[in-house]
Formats: structure tokens, C-alpha cells, sequence
């Protein structure tokens, strides 16, 4: 009989855009951390009730840690929908309480036009403007104007996604100060290495000698939309979403490395370096009237000013 998987003891939960994916291909790479394989599973976002202890053995333990030696002293993934759909935090705290939390997060001028264009790659938005997308929100909150292959409107409110004061008070609400651990992207991209041995001191995991951060996943756009349809767009069937062709292909070396793919190759070869448009100064100045008091409320959350964040060139 397998021996039951083990719970993780942490998760990175967001927000997007902010070196999420970095941070968890570095703690990945230590051999004491048993990093999920896909690195989002998402679980705790698709579902809307506390599964059963055999449920979550065969929908999410077994899947995502199936590679769990005896070995490792931490194990997590790396799910950036947790931190902003309800629910999802508040479900992994019932499940297990001493669950530790790690969040990263970015001046909103910069992440959400970054973002808008990762909402654009993967299919969940229609609406190319950032501005215009903006505009929305309003709408799309009542269901309106959405694109027929988004599959969670959520993901769509820009103001919601970027409101990282109210995001990190409603985490300290449910898990602890002591138990979250708050990363600005602004560290992470000046000082990598001091970033992540903080972040092994809060796991309680070992330094492994890693010197070497390489960034991931810059900016980019679909070449061919049909493609890209067929790669990234889920299927449907009842209430439940069935992962795309692009994650079913997935397969995955010893040492957690994914395994080249045709499939793997195919997306690869549609995706194209495309950095988001700049902000008109008018809509820059709107982002900080709507975003400035919930900064200054991060900034006094985590003992840190943040005003620099939306200071003019």
C-alpha cells in the first residue's frame, strides 16, 4: 500500500507578474524542497468545498507530489490564484493550519499592463488596450462583455488583481503574520540571492549553494491564435474544467526538469518576445488615484514605504 503523501508546508500564492515563477523554479532546484510538478495546480482555486482525506489523496496529493522522498524537509507549489480568488487560502488553513504563505508583490504600474498581456496569451482576455480593458471592469464584474474562453471573470477585475494591501490583510487574517512571508519584486530583481536565502529561513530549509537566478518568463504574445486555441483553451464538461492539451503533455525528469515534448516544442515555436505597451501618462495618474491608498496600506502592513512605487519619471 503507498504511504500517504504529505500535506505541503508552504505556498507561494501570487500575486501573477510579480517573479512568482522564478522564485518557485529556485526553490525547486533544492534538494530539500519537494516543489509541485505542474508548479500551479491551482486545486484549491477550481474547487468550493473541504474534499474528503481520499479525495485530496487522489485529485491533488498523488498528482502533484507523487515524487515525495523522505528526504525533503519542505514541500510546496506555487498557485497564483490563491491569494486573490476567496476561498482558496481560507481552505488550505482549515486543512492544515501550520501552512505558511508567500506572496510577491510589484508596483501595480508595471504588473498590470504585465499581466493584461499574460490574460491576452493565455486566451483569458479579448480586449488587446490595457486601457480599454480597464474600462471594463465595471461590466465584466456583472458578467458582461466576457470573453467566451475565460474561464474565471476574476481574473478579469484589474483592480481586484493589483489591490495587494487588501490582499495581504486578508492573508495576515487567516494565517498569522508569522506565518506569511512578504517579498517585494523590487528586492527579488535587484538582490536574487538575498531574497532567496530569506526565503529558505522562513521555510527552515537549508542554503544549497544556488548563485545563479536566471529570470523567467518575460513578456510575450501568441503568434498564430487558432494555435494557440487549441494549446492553452479548456474544455468543458458540467462545472468542471479539464486541463488543456499544453498541461496534459506534460512529463517530467528525475530531477523535476520537464521533459522536452512535441507538443512542448509546437508552443515554444508560437510564442513570440512582446513587451507591454507603456502607460499613457493620463492612465498612469488614473492607476495611482485608484491604487495610492491601498499602497500606503501595504506599505504600513509590511513596515515598508512603498511610495517610490509611483513617483513621476
Amino acid at each position: 500500500m503507498q504511504k500517504p503523501i504529505r500535506f505541503p508546508d508552504f505556498f507561494v500564492i501570487g500575486a501573477p507578474r510579480c517573479g512568482t515563477t522564478s522564485l518557485c523554479r529556485y526553490l525547486a532546484r533544492n534538494p530539500q524542497i519537494c516543489f509541485s510538478r505542474p508548479k500551479e495546480p491551482h486545486y484549491f482555486s477550481r474547487i468550493d468545498h473541504l474534499p474528503s482525506p481520499d479525495e485530496l489523496q487522489q485529485d491533488y496529493l498523488e498528482r502533484c507530489f507523487s515524487h515525495q522522498q523522505a528526504s525533503h524537509r519542505a514541500t510546496g507549489e506555487g498557485s497564483v490564484s490563491y491569494i486573490y480568488l476567496p476561498g482558496a487560502v481560507e481552505r488550505v488553513h482549515q486543512l492544515y493550519p501550520e501552512s505558511r504563505f508567500i506572496v510577491l508583490v510589484r508596483n501595480p504600474l508595471s504588473m498590470l499592463p504585465s499581466y493584461h498581456l499574460r490574460m491576452q496569451f493565455l486566451l483569458q482576455e479579448d480586449e488587446p488596450d490595457f486601457e480599454k480593458a480597464w474600462e471594463l471592469e465595471a461590466s465584466r464584474a456583472r458578467g458582461e462583455n466576457l470573453p467566451k474562453t475565460c474561464i474565471e471573470p476574476r481574473l478579469l477585475l484589474y483592480s481586484e488583481a493589483a489591490k495587494f494591501g487588501v490582499q495581504v490583510e486578508r492573508l495576515f487574517n487567516v494565517a498569522g503574520r508569522e506565518r506569511s512571508h512578504v517579498i517585494v519584486f523590487d528586492d527579488l530583481k535587484a538582490d536574487p540571492l538575498s531574497v532567496y536565502q530569506k526565503t529558505l529561513e522562513f521555510l527552515g530549509v537549508d542554503y544549497d549553494g544556488q548563485t545563479e537566478f536566471e529570470r523567467r518568463y518575460a513578456s510575450q504574445m501568441y503568434r498564430f491564435r487558432w494555435l494557440q486555441r487549441l494549446l492553452f483553451t479548456p474544455a468543458t464538461s458540467g462545472s468542471k474544467t479539464i486541463d488543456t492539451l499544453q498541461r496534459r503533455s506534460r512529463k517530467y525528469n528525475e530531477d523535476g526538469s520537464k521533459r522536452p515534448s512535441l507538443i512542448k516544442k509546437i508552443t515554444n515555436l508560437n510564442k513570440k518576445p512582446m513587451r507591454p505597451a507603456p502607460l499613457k501618462p493620463q492612465m498612469a495618474d488614473s492607476l495611482r488615484a485608484t491604487l495610492r491608498q491601498d499602497v500606503e496600506h501595504l506599505s504600513g502592513l509590511i513596515g515598508r514605504d512603498l511610495g517610490f512605487w509611483f513617483d513621476r519619471d
